[in-house]
């Protein structure tokens, strides 16, 4: 079985496929051969794509994170990881934080504090910002080299597609969003995200001895 994050992501698309759905069954009820005023539901199911892509990437991250906090030793961390441990500490408010860190306090810090409060302001899932975070929380700043640079142009223009949607109204002469479209938007982050789910599997192996995920099929 994949991840838990990969599974859940599953389960959020799960609406997705139901628009696609309801615009198919639609576009026969009116039988009619041309377009079909019904892109206000593949629209829709752009926004609901890249919110569970968005949360995907968020939950994988809070997912390997709980795996670190398995591990005896702060000092078994990945070395980006331990540096924002360190410049978290560091720069907080309280002088005496740094005593969190002893006897396995590190953990609780780690995820609730730091993991949990840069994933809160996380909210523009492209590359650069994916690979800026997972660098953060995880050390690990390769997570999307897995991916063509095909898959990352979309997934960025994608993701600007979707703030189009929710911050625009729709303008005159605006291309018509078929359903198919829609569709294979869906292939294409089923594919993304099994590609990413095996990466960081490979990723993580080295570093805990905790029960991990198997690999999916691309």
């Amino acid at each position: 079985m994949p991840s838990y994050s990969c599974r859940d992501y599953r389960r959020r698309t799960i609406d997705v496929q139901k628009l696609s759905k309801d615009y198919k069954t639609l576009r026969e009820t009116f039988n009619k051969k041309g377009r079909v005023a019904l892109d206000h539901l593949t629209r829709s199911g752009v926004l609901l794509l890249c919110g569970a892509w968005e949360t995907y990437i968020e939950d994988i991250l809070r997912e390997i994170s709980t795996h670190f906090a398995t591990l005896s030793k702060i000092d078994e961390l990945p070395r980006e990881v331990k540096k924002t441990i360190i410049h978290y500490v560091k720069n907080h408010k309280q002088e005496d934080k740094v005593l969190e860190l002893a006897d396995g306090g590190w953990k609780n810090l780690y995820l609730d504090e730091i993991v949990e409060q840069k994933l809160e302001g996380f909210n523009t899932p492209k590359v650069h910002n994916i690979k800026e975070i997972s660098k953060k929380l995880i050390g690990y700043e390769e997570i999307m080299d897995c991916l063509t640079p095909e898959n990352k142009d979309f997934i960025n223009q994608f993701v600007q597609y979707r703030g189009y949607i929710a911050h625009n109204v729709r303008s005159r002469g605006e291309q018509y969003l078929t359903v198919e479209k829609l569709d294979e938007y869906v292939d294409d982050f089923e594919t993304i995200v099994n590609t990413v789910d095996n990466h960081l599997l490979n990723y993580l192996k080295p570093f805990v001895s905790s029960r991990l995920w198997n690999r999916v099929n691309e």
